[in-house]
């Protein structure tokens, strides 16, 4: 496909006030056989002469594909939205971060267009009845990209760069409350189990994508005890560490505070909780994670309670509701291919005012810091959007350390 078609030549429209955001609608001109939908804050389209008949036949020779849609760029450069529509743990909205860049090099199937510019068939277009659900305002694209797949045909997001005034926050706030009243869940931070058993009355099912890890997670057969032995080797993750098991202590200040390791692992971060007084139980679903564990904590000393190992799946934690006082999510988040449900967990079984202490790599703009094992890694809003997207637990604090990874860490509160 020559996605060059849709580009043209974009150029900045005026900021739009906070105050008109509300009213904001989109515009569609026809031309050649192809309707062109855009924001009022999108872009001025410039095309050249031919390419209303070019896309035409396209999708005149393409009969399966409805619709064709480009991602947005805001005027500072910062990426906005791909205009796509894309399920995953982060949210709808993919900001271009956590896969591999490549992925946006080619057009890619998609549920809907949320943003940006779109061009459809004019046929197409009427058929669906376009003109009533442009009606609707923003989340109107998102139902006519659903009526397009309905039809049987394909809806495509496109890599193409146009420029675009950045939405509100109470704009986005608004139409995310109108998605949930339309679809039934979250597009900000969506059970993905949840999602794949939603459909329409006619059947159609959503097209979930999951962006998991590239490979199994066999690190005990792999890797041994890699924590254990990256201490003993390495002075910035002993002074990293040090810092986490601190913040461990602060969210347990009472004698008696149980504090549960979600993913613990070979064991460490749990044997350096203990170090620090706390009681400590580590929950891993490898029953050679959990086997390491007891056998590297076996010969330690302790000041009080040494850590105690149990084999539990963080989506499904073995422990009674309200029944611990803080819990841990070390270098966990990044490998789950459905977040919200271990953090919905995690907010059961914690007592009303526990903590739950959250630590991650940070995502940096390039690369991931383990392609391999790595599903997703989190900019700081990213993982305090996700986070706070969980009922019962309340962002109350939020850092980073400096170092390798850059980690994240976010202390999130039950209320």
């Amino acid at each position: 496909m020559n996605t060059s078609l849709i580009a043209g030549t974009a150029a900045p429209v005026e900021s739009t006030e906070a105050g008109e955001a509300a009213s904001l609608r989109w515009e569609h001109q026809r031309a050649g056989g192809v309707v062109v939908i855009r924001h009022r804050t999108a872009v001025d389209m410039q095309p050249t002469e031919t390419w209303p008949d070019e896309l035409a036949a396209f999708l005149g020779m393409s009969g399966q594909v409805g619709m064709v849609g480009a991602k947005r760029l805001a005027p500072d450069g910062s990426i906005v939205s791909m205009g796509e529509f894309v399920i995953h743990p982060k949210g709808f909205h993919h900001h271009g971060k956590g896969v591999p860049a490549q992925a946006y090099r080619f057009p890619e199937e998609v549920d809907t267009i949320a943003g940006g510019v779109v061009v459809m068939n004019e046929e197409v277009f009427d058929e669906v009845g376009g003109e009533a659900l442009l009606g609707w305002g923003q989340i109107g694209l998102l139902a006519l990209g659903i009526a397009v797949r309905q039809t049987g045909r394909k809806v495509l997001a496109v890599p193409q760069v146009l420029v675009t005034d950045a939405f509100t926050p109470e704009y986005q706030e608004d139409e995310a409350k109108k998605f949930q009243e339309r679809f039934g869940f979250d597009w900000f931070c969506a059970d993905m189990d949840a999602v794949r058993e939603q459909h329409f009355e006619d059947g159609l099912m959503w097209n979930v994508r999951y962006h998991a890890a590239a490979m199994p997670f066999e690190k005990y057969e792999e890797r041994g005890a890699l924590v254990w032995e990256s201490y003993q080797k390495a002075d910035f993750f002993r002074k990293r560490a040090h810092h986490l098991a601190s913040a461990a202590k602060q969210c347990c200040p009472n004698e008696g505070d149980l504090l549960l390791d979600v993913g613990c692992g070979d064991g460490f971060f749990s044997h350096m909780f203990a170090q620090q007084g706390i009681e400590v139980l580590g929950i891993d679903p490898e029953p050679e994670g959990v086997e390491q564990s007891r056998q590297m904590t076996s010969t330690q000393q302790y000041p009080g309670k040494a850590p105690r190992f149990e084999l539990g799946r963080g989506d499904d934690i073995p422990r009674e509701n309200e029944s611990v006082d803080a819990v841990t999510l070390f270098d966990v988040i990044e490998h789950l291919a459905n977040p919200i449900v271990i953090l919905r967990e995690i907010s059961r079984v914690l007592k009303p005012g526990g903590k739950a202490l959250i630590v991650t790599p940070s995502w940096q703009f390039g690369g991931s810091s383990d392609a391999v094992y790595h599903g997703f890694e989190y900019t700081m809003e990213e993982l305090v959007r996700q986070v706070g997207a969980t009922p019962g637990l309340t962002v109350v604090h939020t850092g980073q350390i400096t170092g390798v990874y850059r980690d994240l860490v976010i202390v999130a509160q039950k209320g």
